[in-house]
């Protein structure tokens, strides 16, 4: 790694402020123009280009429908639970459809039929595939009717705006981290989210431009690589295999999701000393971290916030208001290190909860209180 990067990314991590601004669905992220400087209101940047909603506009009361991937691991379950909080602050809202296509492609098309057989005036949606429901999401344009896209990108970018964030740059800013602290040098595993899906393929780009970019590449070498599509279990069974097949590994380069906490935990069952690892703000991860941080365990975590889902239920409204919008929204990616750990980190709340969140103290607590 150039030594000046490494420097550069170090001390950015130091004084980083921390943006309160997967793990998600099978679609081509989206290349973004540079970001505007986040606000601290809101935590996000746009593209630049804005969209006429005009055609759009209309009164309230409004029927909101979300179609949803899947609610496959904790990430999701949370995000959903955010879209529902941020719902009961709009009273123009009478209902909020919510549907989950369980990662089937046909189920979210028959989905978001139904939705609009519903009369919804706007629609949300996290694409299972960034082609297949392209001719369902222009019905719905095409009836007048505003989609917000979230979390992973619909083909051609024919949805009325996007919200989401540069996975390439997530995977990155947590594997040049990593790559300094093996000096660019070493044995790795890498933890996958969902095979074949584009932000877990995204987030691995930014693992090899990492590597890439050390003075000798062929110096680090990833002996396994693994779907575990972010879950704790699923990361911590790859993790069992890869620590049976290779009795030196270095570092674990997880993209996220929960599977770091089971990569910990499958290290201490081996009896295997821990080595530094990626993550993501899972509440599990961070609570293990923060334990074993004194005992010079090392990590890092960036972050999806789960409220990206609100930030779609307030582009709707705003497009049926007929206001301008931006035509894509990024959330820049926040770091949590060994510096600003104990900002994020909830002891007193269960291990499922993503640590990013916008949900008031006494909703998490009902949700996730220990």
């Amino acid at each position: 790694m150039k030594s000046r990067k490494f420097a550069l990314l170090t001390s950015m991590l130091i004084v980083l402020s921390i943006i309160l601004s997967a793990c998600g669905g099978a679609a081509a992220t989206p290349t973004p123009a540079a970001p505007a400087e986040p606000t601290a209101a809101t935590g996000t940047g746009t593209s630049g280009d804005m969209v006429d909603t005009s055609k759009f506009k209309k009164d309230g009361p409004y029927q909101i429908g979300f179609s949803n991937i899947s609610v496959v691991n904790s990430w999701r379950v949370q995000m959903v639970r955010e879209l529902e909080y941020e719902k009961t602050l709009h009273p123009e809202i009478s209902d909020l459809f919510i549907t989950d296509a369980g990662g089937d492609i046909n189920k979210q098309i028959a989905d978001i039929e139904d939705l609009l057989a519903r009369g919804v005036d706007a629609l949300l949606v996290t694409p299972t595939s960034p082609e297949a429901i392209v001719p369902v999401v222009q019905k719905a344009l095409d009836q007048g009717i505003p989609v917000i896209v979230f979390n992973s990108a619909l083909a051609g970018n024919i949805e009325t705006a996007f919200v989401g964030t540069d996975e390439v740059e997530f995977g990155y800013v947590i594997s040049v981290w990593l790559m300094e602290q093996l000096n660019c040098e070493g044995n790795i595993i890498a933890l996958d989210g969902i095979a074949g899906n584009s932000i877990s393929e995204d987030r691995f780009k930014g693992l090899q431009n990492a590597i890439n970019e050390c003075p000798d590449p062929a110096k680090v070498q990833i002996l396994s690589r693994e779907a575990a599509d972010w879950a704790r279990d699923k990361g911590k069974i790859a993790t069992e295999k890869a620590l049976a097949a290779y009795p030196d590994i270095d570092g674990v380069w997880s993209q996220g999701g929960a599977m770091t906490q089971g990569a910990m935990e499958a290290f201490q069952a081996a009896n295997r000393p821990l080595v530094p690892m990626t993550g993501e703000d899972n509440n599990g991860f961070m609570k293990a971290w923060k334990e074993l941080a004194p005992q010079g365990f090392k990590g890092i975590a960036a972050s999806e916030p789960t409220w990206i889902s609100a930030e779609a239920l307030k582009l709707a409204l705003d497009a049926l208001a007929g206001k301008q919008i931006a035509k894509q929204t990024f959330i820049p990616v926040p770091t949590i290190t060994d510096a600003n750990l104990d900002e994020f980190v909830k002891p007193d709340l269960s291990d499922e909860y993503w640590t990013n969140s916008k949900l008031p103290e006494d909703v998490a607590r009902e949700y996730y209180g220990e």
